[in-house]
């Protein structure tokens, strides 16, 4: 059998749209059987590349059960030239793929490859995507899982410092990853976007000293809020008119804003309205594995707050421990009214838990 390369590299500076429908075919229907990631990659360059004007996506299913819908290719467009354009990146550019094709971020990734006749290289999309087969990097795309993985490892530390520019998304960032990434060479964002949205429509610089604690939306994108307090996005360069997402949000004067949590996760504990992604935020400092918040039935209260921490069970000594902190540094009704250890959460194919009772 014919030695695999564990990279699939892309140069849509070097080769035009003929030769890369070529290049995929020839893996597709060559004599040896590509990884299942490359052939998955492939079949994205054929769909792109053909004379179809839509691209089907797939929502990640974190927040509710996956969900297909069609995304017009010149809108997908404007969006990685979008991204192109803040980020300053010009043909031959190097960029990396290293998450699962079936969703918008690795899909705009290849777009921009394709939009801005970048050099990608592709690898696959791995909890821990380090990667000996790629040279110095101008940009690269990630989960803050994935982030968080590399940097527990010197090798991965030094990988994700080969990076000029790396763009977070598709969860949250816990103070503890946001910490870590203050001693990065490496240009870091947060992005804020949604299948719908075609990846990113807000950014905010995550270190440095031009970080900022708010996302501030990318030109062309216009931002507001419905009667729940609920962002609401009209893009018309992206297809997008008024467009209500689940996300609360503080909008500020200058525009920039901060998230709250999502009105699906909103807990009402005794008439309290509870955002978990808010408590979560603090728990961080005393939790350092996956851990969420979800509402469990209560008689009194109608819910109550449920911890579940992802870990085999804590010695006493130490959930009492945790505890006190609890009680000293969150507020009385934001205290789990019960500790659950569960062995392994459940995740979606990009490493984004997802929340169960």
């Amino acid at each position: 059998m014919k030695h695999e390369k564990k990279i699939l590299r892309l140069n849509t500076q070097a080769f035009d749209e003929a030769w890369h429908l070529k290049y995929a075919y020839t893996h597709l229907n060559g004599n040896w059987s590509p990884a299942p990631w490359k052939k998955a990659l492939m079949y994205f360059v054929i769909d792109w590349l053909s004379g179809s004007d839509e691209i089907m996506a797939q929502t990640s299913g974190s927040t509710g059960r996956p969900k297909k819908i069609r995304l017009q290719k010149k809108f997908m467009k404007a969006s990685a030239r979008m991204t192109l354009d803040f980020f300053s990146l010009k043909p031959g550019d190097k960029a990396l793929l290293c998450l699962p094709i079936r969703y918008i971020a690795a899909k705009m990734m290849m777009v921009r490859a394709f939009t801005g006749k970048l050099d990608l290289y592709c690898i696959e999309p791995k909890l821990y995507p380090y990667s000996t087969w790629t040279p110095k990097l101008d940009f690269a795309a990630m989960t803050p899982a994935q982030t968080e993985k590399l940097l527990e490892t010197k090798e991965g530390t030094a990988f994700l410092n080969r990076i000029k520019k790396l763009l977070l998304g598709g969860s949250s960032l816990s103070p503890l990853l946001e910490e870590k990434l203050q001693f990065l060479e490496t240009d870091v964002w947060h992005s804020y976007g949604m299948t719908e949205t075609m990846s990113h429509v807000a950014l905010r610089k995550v270190n440095g000293t031009d970080k900022t604690n708010g996302f501030s939306a990318l030109p062309g994108v216009s931002l507001s809020q419905n009667s729940e307090g609920c962002l609401r996005i009209t893009a018309p360069h992206l297809g997008i008119d008024n467009m209500e997402t689940h996300d609360v949000v503080e909008l500020s004067g200058d525009g920039s804003f901060r998230v709250f949590g999502r009105t699906d996760n909103v807990i009402n504990s005794g008439g309290v309205k509870l955002f978990p992604e808010q408590i979560e935020q603090k728990l961080a400092k005393w939790i350092s594995v996956p851990f969420y918040l979800v509402a469990q039935p209560d008689n009194l209260l109608g819910e109550r707050l449920l911890l579940q921490i992802e870990s085999e069970p804590w010695p006493e000594s130490r959930i009492e421990k945790l505890r006190q902190q609890m009680k000293l540094h969150l507020e009385k009704f934001e205290v789990p009214k019960e500790i659950v250890f569960v062995i392994a959460f459940r995740r979606t194919d990009s490493g984004k838990v997802v929340r169960e009772r």
